[in-house]
């Protein structure tokens, strides 16, 4: 391993959970019918994914940009009243990779803008050496572009990374992308397939006890 990279939400903080509230408060406004478990399916996809997919399934045109923007607006409220803190075991975790001289990156769906603010309410921007956002991308997670463009930037092969992911199609995004994966179960990103992955936690503080595995 050369190599770590994060998905954020639901990974490093526990934020999955409000993008899917948010998500299903704008198809409310818009009286779209969707469950919460139905929403979940799109953890880790890019902005507007959710939205363009329900049209499709459903056979209705609908006003993406403009629902977008609504659940950003939704979003960006519940956030300002959350007190954005690392998920249990992150911190000792980025500690033993940055003394271990493990480079790593986060590469996630959402905006550069949020990925910034999220490493600095944290303090943990230090631990980084790239930020990768799936919104300068054309494709969403399960595509492995995010993932592979992580390790390009860091200089290494993908077949010298490990990827930490909580979400069905980030972990195929991760094996897409000839990388290892570690599935962490967070009860708060629904109820996520994690099969895929090479181990599968349900506690951060696991990881560095069977790196050695890898």
């Amino acid at each position: 391993m050369k190599a770590f990279l994060f998905d954020m939400d639901g990974v490093l903080v526990d934020t999955q959970q409000i993008h899917t509230l948010a998500l299903k408060k704008v198809f409310d406004e818009y009286g779209i019918e969707i469950s919460l478990a139905e929403l979940d399916t799109f953890a880790g996809t890019k902005r507007g994914t959710a939205f363009r997919t329900a049209a499709e399934e459903r056979g209705v045109e609908l006003p993406i940009e403009e629902m977008c923007e609504a659940k950003d607006k939704i979003f960006d409220s519940m956030i300002e009243k959350t007190d954005l803190k690392p998920i249990k075991g992150i911190p000792e975790l980025l500690k033993h990779l940055k003394a271990n001289g493990v480079l790593t990156a986060i590469a996630s769906s959402s905006s550069r803008e949020f990925i910034s603010l999220v490493v600095d309410r944290t303090g943990i921007r230090e631990y980084f050496d790239a930020f990768v956002s799936g919104q300068e991308l054309t494709e969403s997670k399960p595509n492995p572009a995010i993932y592979l463009l992580a390790a390009q930037i860091l200089g290494v092969e993908p077949s010298e990374c490990i990827v930490l992911e909580d979400a069905h199609l980030g972990v195929e995004a991760a094996k897409r992308a000839g990388m290892k994966c570690i599935g962490y179960r967070n009860p708060n990103s629904g109820e996520q397939d994690l099969s895929k992955a090479d181990v599968v936690v349900d506690r951060v503080e696991m990881i560095r006890q069977i790196l050695g595995n890898f």
